[in-house]
C-alpha cells in the first residue's frame, strides 16, 4: 500500500472519529442532507436505536448504582440489538465490517459493564466519586468540542481549495501527516485530562480506571491511526497541569448516526 492512499486511509477514519466526539444534534445538522443506501432506511431510526447508549456520552454521566445499572442494562442491550438490525437492512457488507469495528470497544464495554464481574464491580467502586467531578470534566468538554470543530472546518477549506488548484502530492501528504498529527494529539491531551481531573479528586486509581474506560471506547480508532502518537513521545507535546486545564481536551461524546453516515459517505 503507498504512503499516499494509507494517509488517505487515516484521513478518512479520523473524519469518522470526529463524527464520534459530537453530539447526536451537531451530527443531525452537518450530515442531514447526506445520502441513505436505502429508501427505507431512515436517520431518524438509527437516533432511536441509539437513544439509550446515550447515557454513555460522557464518563462523567455514567455513575450509577447497582440497581440503577440493571434497570439501565436492558435498554442497553436492546439498542445494540437496534443498531444491529439496522446495519443489516441498511449497510453494504464492507460497510457494516468497518462500522462493526469502529464500534466494538463500545459493545465489549456495555457486556462487561452489564454483567457481574470484576469490570462492573470495579465501575460501582468508583461510581460515586466520579460525579463529584462532573464539572471539571464538563469545562474540558466544551474546549474539546471547540477544538475538533476547529480543526475540521480547517480540514474541509483545505480539501476544497484543493479541489480548484493544481496541488503537490507531497504537500499533500505532508499536510495529512500533521492534520493526523493534530487529531491524534488532541485525542492524547483528552485522555491526560479526564485523568487529571479525576485522579487529583478520586486518586490514582479511580483515574486509571476512567483513562481505561473511555481508551476503551474508542480502542480500535486509537490502535489502528494514533499508535505512535503516545504519551511521552515526540510527536505530541506534553503540556498538561492543573493551570492548563480549562484549555484542555476531555468528555468523549459519540453518536453512532454520525459513524454510520460516514461510513457511508466514504465507502
Amino acid at each position: 500500500m503507498s504512503r499516499a492512499l494509507f494517509n488517505q486511509q487515516k484521513l478518512e477514519m479520523l473524519k469518522v472519529m470526529q463524527l464520534f466526539y459530537f453530539t447526536l444534534l451537531m451530527m443531525f445538522h452537518q450530515t442531514v442532507c447526506l445520502r441513505m443506501i436505502r429508501e427505507d432506511c431512515e436517520q431518524e431510526e438509527l437516533s432511536r436505536c441509539a437513544k439509550p447508549l446515550q447515557l454513555l456520552q460522557t464518563t462523567t454521566n455514567i455513575t450509577f448504582e447497582r440497581e440503577e445499572l440493571d434497570k439501565l442494562c436492558p435498554d442497553l442491550n436492546s439498542g445494540l440489538r437496534c443498531i444491529q438490525s439496522y446495519t443489516r437492512r441498511c449497510m453494504t457488507q464492507i460497510q457494516r465490517n468497518q462500522f462493526n469495528k469502529i464500534y466494538q470497544g463500545t459493545t465489549e464495554l456495555i457486556k462487561d459493564l452489564c454483567q457481574p464481574g470484576d469490570f462492573q464491580k470495579e465501575f460501582l467502586k468508583h461510581s460515586a466519586c466520579l460525579q463529584t467531578v462532573r464539572p471539571q470534566h464538563d469545562n474540558c468538554a466544551v474546549r474539546y468540542r471547540e477544538e475538533m470543530s476547529s480543526i475540521f472546518k480547517v480540514s474541509a477549506n483545505r480539501t476544497t481549495h484543493n479541489q480548484h488548484q493544481q496541488h503537490n502530492s507531497n504537500n499533500d501528504d505532508e499536510s495529512d501527516e500533521e492534520f493526523v498529527k493534530i487529531v491524534c494529539c488532541s485525542f492524547r491531551k483528552y485522555l491526560d485530562c479526564s485523568e487529571f481531573v479525576t485522579r487529583r479528586t478520586c486518586g490514582m486509581e479511580t483515574g486509571l480506571f476512567i483513562r481505561d474506560f473511555i481508551h476503551r471506547m474508542s480502542d480500535t480508532l486509537m490502535r489502528n491511526y494514533c499508535e505512535e502518537y503516545y504519551k511521552g513521545s515526540n510527536h505530541c507535546s506534553n503540556e498538561f497541569s492543573s493551570a492548563s486545564l480549562k484549555n484542555s481536551s476531555s468528555a468523549i461524546l459519540f453518536t453512532f448516526v454520525g459513524i454510520s453516515i460516514a461510513i457511508q459517505r466514504n465507502s
